[in-house]
């Protein structure tokens, strides 16, 4: 399967189907996951070279997403309430707040109560506008082709 491919059918068409089918924390944790693996087609090593996470999600954030992403990563701090809560604990600790839009009045990622509001529609159109900049990138060229892992 080609990355392109990959990218298009696992990360951006299956995560839309999760939000259409109203999970709110598995997309939410689906898509911390996915910052992480379209950032590894950035960088020059291969999709399963270890210990790469946080580089590989941080790239992905700094090269893809919009600014305000950016903006509240200082000191890794998206990688570690996002990310790493997702993944290790299963939730999303106490920094952060999912709600889908028809849930909240509040815009995506305002700080509300000492927490960071993600409001899944918009994080989940963001992390698409990603995908599809990584597969522009794929298709003319700018970056090269990886082997991917047998399913």
């Amino acid at each position: 399967m080609r990355n392109e491919q990959f990218i298009q059918t696992r990360l951006v068409e299956e995560s839309r189907k999760l939000v259409q089918a109203n999970f709110l924390f598995p997309t939410f944790s689906f898509v911390s996951q996915g910052i992480e693996t379209i950032g590894a087609f950035l960088d020059a090593k291969p999709l399963a070279a270890k210990a790469q996470s946080k580089k590989r999600f941080n790239l992905a954030v700094n090269q893809l997403f919009p600014s305000n992403y950016t903006e509240i990563n200082t000191d890794n701090w998206l990688y570690k309430q996002m990310r790493c809560n997702t993944c290790h604990m299963s939730t999303t600790g106490g920094f952060i707040g999912v709600f889908f839009k028809r849930e909240s009045n509040t815009k995506h990622l305002e700080i509300v109560k000492d927490q960071r509001i993600f409001i899944l529609e918009d994080l989940v159109e963001d992390f698409h506008q990603a995908c599809f900049k990584v597969i522009e990138l794929l298709e003319n060229g700018q970056l090269k082709q990886k082997a991917m892992p047998h399913p």
